[in-house]
């Protein structure tokens, strides 16, 4: 068993999240604790992801203070069900989740390929709005720009926003710009000389 721990402070509002990866044999297991203030209330948030070898999602729960909990499954192909075996076919397609108080869940297109400089790819996710707890399909395009050292730098679309998403070489998320910044081992002096 490999355990990797990270922390991740929001920069747009008040938030952070203690995320914990586990590694067992062929399966993944992400979960994160999450305190986020939204709209001037604040929300408590838990959610557990699981992911097969190649990062494709397999299941992912989130629970919400004050407002309940959300459970989803997936063949890893493309089909996804609730607890009950019922088919979301809204879903169909989709291969990752992306969870909004998280920026873990970038890291699951980023490393489930190899990448060279200028690759672009385009994505179907299943977006989890929290602390709403809704769900829909969107897509995204993550290009792969350049690596400086330790970081890769990719841009990031999706729908109308833009953003460039900094990773280390093991594809976590260092910074998301006005979004997300992880509390990092990489000198602060060398992180701003890359970007």
């Amino acid at each position: 068993m490999k355990l990797q721990t990270f922390n991740w402070n929001k920069i747009d509002s008040f938030g952070t999240e203690h995320f914990r990866l586990v590694r067992e044999a062929e399966l993944l297991r992400g979960s994160g604790k999450v305190t986020y203030e939204e709209e001037n209330v604040l929300f408590h948030a838990n959610y557990a992801l699981e992911l097969d070898a190649k990062w494709r999602t397999r299941k992912l729960k989130v629970e919400v203070s004050g407002a309940g909990e959300l459970e989803i499954l997936s063949n890893g192909e493309g089909n996804w069900f609730q607890p009950d075996g019922a088919e979301l076919e809204g879903l169909y397609g989709a291969i990752d989740v992306d969870l909004s108080v998280t920026p873990f869940t970038n890291s699951l297109p980023i490393n489930r390929h190899e990448w060279e400089p200028g690759q672009k790819r385009n994505f179907e996710m299943v977006y989890v709005d929290v602390p709403h707890l809704s769900l829909f399909k969107v897509s995204q395009t993550y290009t792969f720009l350049e690596q400086k050292g330790g970081i890769r730098i990719f841009a990031y679309r999706c729908r109308d926003f833009e953003s460039f998403i900094y990773v280390d070489t093991a594809g976590f998320v260092i910074e998301y710009p006005d979004l997300f910044i992880r509390k990092s081992d990489i000198p602060a002096g060398e992180f701003d000389r890359i970007r």
